[in-house]
């Protein structure tokens, strides 16, 4: 992109800093025309979604496609390979004039990435390991990052920098590996490092918070995200079925502790969370409540898995066993009047019942042990069923 942009070295930056985006480019394009194509979108990332407005610019851009079948895993750390193919495409993805010989000893000719990864080492933005190596697929640390960002800096024409000589993060020391660039990136008001004062050079980084590192620096003020338009992917409740069978057998290794509230952060009953968990997993956010309480019995607000589907009105409570179809929704009584207190997933009908993956309950022989099941339960047992894909066109 050498000639194409411009470095704001100047520029001022007053992002939150509970963001805690350690790290962009302070660059930005010549031109800053908002976009006016409307975004597909992915499966995984929602308009209402935290970063939408990033990704979508950085898929405008065409700085990332995602993954096939419209995913783009947000939450998934950034590699040094995708985050060398992220910097190539930013700056233009120039001519590159391959060796046949790689550079790296794990980089093959044949890579995915190979002719990024050339590039960046021609252009002097990566250096690899002192052992001749990549390691294309290990997560790039937030300190290599920036030192791939300040390479890219000098590369572009970047005025030359002096460290200073006090730290400005706890974890940082003057002596510290690429303390110089770390440095760089916060005087250059573009990291505010986190709330605590520490900068956590080693750990990593996710695709969602690269993209907002990304859009930052480059993306001009007058940038709009265009309008969310869901992804045309076909309902395939296999695809559901198949992320809560992988579930189970897992135990809650203590009292309400267990990987679904981690996910969410919650310290309720899980059945709800567990489902919330599984239809994101599967591909599918927004059509089921997210919410980190069953009902108003744990919480006087209103934001609640049972609260949320009685306001969209989705909620069939007239239940015969055809209204059961494989991925819908159900809410459980236990049959002893206490009305709807637990939630499954409908995997297929069977007798007079049908069978269900749910969690937070016990497999029914006396077990105490509570966990993720696929069991069976009688018609009888059901209060209410809804439609997932109802939801989401109600709640959307």
């Amino acid at each position: 992109m050498k000639g194409a942009i411009v470095i704001a070295r100047t520029m001022k930056y007053t992002k939150a800093a509970a963001l805690a985006l350690v790290m962009a480019l302070a660059v930005v394009p010549l031109t800053a025309a908002p976009s006016t194509a409307a975004t597909t979108g992915f499966r995984d990332v929602l308009g209402s979604y935290q970063f939408y407005t990033q990704i979508s610019w950085m898929t405008d851009e065409g700085i990332t496609t995602g993954y096939d079948g419209k995913w783009f895993y947000p939450e998934r750390e950034v590699s040094r390979e995708a985050f060398a193919a992220f910097i190539y495409r930013l700056a233009g993805s120039p001519s590159v004039s391959l060796p046949s010989k790689s550079p790296f000893k794990d980089v093959k000719t044949s890579d995915q990435f190979y002719k990024q990864i050339v590039w960046l080492e021609k252009t002097g933005i990566t250096t690899g390991w002192a052992d001749k190596t990549f390691r294309p697929d290990d997560s790039i640390s937030r300190s290599a990052m920036a030192a791939f960002l300040y390479r890219y800096d000098r590369f572009d024409g970047g005025a030359a920098y002096t460290a200073p000589k006090t730290s400005k993060f706890k974890d940082m020391k003057t002596s510290s590996k690429f303390y110089k660039e770390v440095s760089w990136l916060s005087d250059s008001g573009m990291t505010t490092g986190f709330s605590d004062g520490t900068f956590r050079p080693y750990e990593g980084t996710s695709r969602a918070a690269t993209a907002a590192f990304l859009f930052r620096g480059y993306a001009p003020s007058s940038y709009r995200a265009p309008t969310y338009i869901e992804p045309k992917v076909p309902w395939k409740p296999s695809e559901i079925i198949s992320v809560a069978k992988s579930q189970v057998g897992y135990r809650e290794p203590g009292w309400r502790t267990n990987k679904y509230n981690d996910w969410i952060g919650a310290n309720s009953a899980w059945c709800s969370v567990y489902i919330g968990w599984v239809f994101e997993k599967a591909g599918y956010p927004g059509y089921v409540p997210k919410e980190k309480y069953f009902d108003s019995s744990y919480t006087s607000s209103s934001n609640n898995y049972v609260s949320k589907l009685k306001a969209a009105g989705v909620l069939d409570w007239n239940v015969s066993l055809g209204d059961l179809q494989q991925g819908d929704v159900v809410l459980i009584n236990w049959n002893g009047g206490l009305g709807a207190s637990h939630s499954a997933i409908v995997d297929r009908v069977s007798g007079n019942g049908a069978w269900f993956y749910e969690g937070n309950t016990t497999d029914g022989t006396g077990n105490s042990g509570r966990g993720v099941f696929h069991r069976w339960r009688p018609l009888s047992y059901i209060d209410a069923v809804f439609d997932p894909r109802a939801y989401y066109d109600a709640t959307h």
